[in-house]
């Protein structure tokens, strides 16, 4: 999960300009790090990023507001995708 993290991570500095630490299981609204716009832009950039495409319903805040959760659903897309 690291890499994801970092990847993400990253993006969210380079997007936000937030210089400061980015715990995986912070709420990046709550902390102002982002808000519901950038939010959806994370998204778009995680499912080119990672090969993957969120459904309507997966884009959400429980599944958007920290990177730990975005991970778990990016992992999650992997799994569904990949052939048995």
């Amino acid at each position: 999960m690291s890499s994801e993290i970092e990847i993400l991570a990253e993006y969210i500095r380079a997007e936000s300009g937030h210089t400061g630490a980015i715990s995986p299981d912070q709420d990046l609204l709550e902390a102002g790090i982002l808000d519901s716009f950038s939010i959806v832009s994370l998204a778009m950039f995680a499912q080119e990023r990672f090969g993957v495409e969120f459904d309507g319903d997966e884009i959400v805040r429980d599944n958007l507001a920290s990177i730990a959760a975005l991970v778990s659903l990016i992992r999650r897309k992997q799994s569904t995708a990949r052939p048995s």
